[in-house]
């Protein structure tokens, strides 16, 4: 048998005899002359794509979902494809016992979904932990090591705190989101925000209108209204979304109406989407409200707003948030 080293990554059986170019400039394909040219035409077999997958991502761009479905299948292959029972990809239900190969599917996911996520949570944290921290280190890959985050950050929690902490100091900007959501969920709410913002306020406005509402959403801190004010600058629709998710109060809603563009716009967002449970899963998740409400003081507040901004996005939004205040307001601020 050949030491794994020298096996064609994609069949893991024929001498490799060709590297390609992956998306990694460090990491090529290292393939059999066969799989070379299945890979080169879309036309690997499920098996095959799935080793792959393992080992340069489900998103790199010849594995891709404009070529593969999740279980390998070849979409639009320029060579016929004959698949049998042994060319299929794992399956969940094939790699549940085995905590490395578990591991091996969920990077090859397109989502870390939450039959995957229960999965991993029945296996030994610490060896999990172990598994990652290995993997993570012997890759180049960027979405790998955003997985292998993800799985951290759903997984393992408290067990990753320290690691998590010296990911920040090795600070790597492409894992920002990833890193920001994990850093949400296993440091201290405090500690972990401050990390996040710092890393925000060196980004341009309009980075931080891509970027802003990705890395915060999952700390739901009041402290989030406060960056908003300070650095919200040109309007975007994630700053709305996510002011509605961090706890906002009747009284800030009203300052920024009467500070007008681009916060009022922002409030007007985050009243509106504490009605609307379909336009993002975490508002549908947490079902955010407006808190320490005036009831009595809603529809003037609204209305002296709208003759100071009468254009048709915003007498649209101030009817339905109107209409739904029963829904968007409580007075209830705990």
């Amino acid at each position: 048998m050949l030491p794994s080293s020298n096996v064609c990554e994609a069949c893991k059986r024929n001498p490799i005899g060709v590297e390609e170019e992956s998306d990694v400039p460090t990491q090529p394909y290292k393939l059999c002359e066969g799989c070379h040219e299945r890979l080169m035409s879309n036309s690997l077999k499920p098996v095959e794509w799935y080793n792959l997958a393992v080992l340069h991502s489900s998103m790199s761009f010849l594995l891709h979902d404009d070529f593969y479905e999740e279980d390998g299948e070849a979409t639009q292959p320029e060579e016929d494809v004959v698949v049998t029972d042994q060319d299929l990809a794992p399956t969940l239900e094939n790699v549940l016992e085995d905590m490395e190969a578990l591991i091996d599917f969920a990077i090859t996911r397109w989502y870390l979904e939450a039959d995957v996520v229960n999965a991993l949570k029945e296996h030994d944290k610490t060896d999990m932990f172990k598994s990652i921290k290995t993997r993570f280190s012997q890759t180049d890959s960027t979405d790998i090591k955003a997985r292998l985050i993800e799985i951290t950050s759903e997984v393992l929690e408290g067990h990753a705190e320290e690691w998590i902490r010296e990911l920040w100091t090795h600070y790597d900007e492409e894992l920002l989101v990833t890193l920001s959501e994990a850093t949400a969920n296993c440091l201290p709410d405090q500690e972990g925000l401050q990390l996040v913002l710092e890393k925000l306020e060196a980004l341009n406005d309009k980075e931080k209108n891509i970027f802003a509402a990705s890395c915060l959403y999952h700390f739901r801190s009041p402290n989030v209204l406060l960056w908003i004010e300070k650095n919200c600058k040109i309007f975007h629709d994630n700053w709305g979304r996510l002011a509605a998710v961090s706890y906002p109060t009747w009284e800030t809603m009203k300052s920024w109406l009467n500070k007008g563009r681009p916060l009022s716009l922002v409030a007007l967002d985050a009243m509106e989407a504490c009605a609307d449970e379909d336009r993002l899963p975490i508002i549908a998740k947490y079902k955010p409200q407006i808190l320490g409400t005036n009831f009595s003081e809603i529809e003037s507040v609204i209305n002296n707003y709208l003759q100071r901004d009468a254009v048709p996005r915003v007498k649209n939004k101030s009817e339905w948030i109107l209409e739904d205040k029963d829904i968007i307001f409580t007075s209830n601020e705990s």
